[in-house]
């Protein structure tokens, strides 16, 4: 007898763990047309304290934080004692920004993680996209660093 829910489950990790393994080689864009196959921060937290999870700048474990913004840890940290998410620790997370706009997220102010040259924001209902890299400046504090898109 087939049970396909294992198979749905087994094939949903399998597609997972590959996103995981390419994620090194993939841009912010990439990553946020495969958000599906990311999981959520504290799923991930609960599976696995941070700690034993690999960290790097460009191949660290990947996750949604509960605000859906796709991050990587960068730097080990035990999980069971800072329970915070990734917007409240910057040491620890790399933030992942996307170009396409249609997956633009509020803006956030990370010096750690700023927007490239393309990266997509939301800010009072509008959408923008960074016309430079490094840009830790909000739409509104910065008009000219930002190009307002129609949506």
């Amino acid at each position: 007898m087939i049970d396909s829910k294992k198979i749905m489950y087994e094939e949903g990790r399998r597609q997972a763990l590959d996103v995981q393994e390419k994620s090194a080689g993939m841009t912010g864009t990439q990553l946020y047309a495969a958000d599906d196959r990311i999981p959520e921060f504290k799923a991930a937290v609960k599976a696995m304290n941070m700690m034993k999870r690999h960290a790097g700048m460009t191949d660290g474990f990947i996750c949604k934080s509960s605000a859906g913004r796709v991050v990587r840890l960068i730097q080990n940290y035990d999980s069971n004692v800072f329970t915070a998410e990734p917007e409240e620790l910057p040491a620890q997370f790399a933030f992942v920004w996307s170009d396409d706009p249609a997956k633009a997220l509020p803006f956030v102010a990370i010096s750690t993680s700023p927007y490239m040259k393309g990266s997509c924001c939301t800010e009072n209902g509008g959408t923008y996209r960074s016309l430079y890299d490094n840009n830790v400046h909000a739409p509104s504090a910065w008009p000219q660093g930002w190009e307002q898109l129609e949506v």
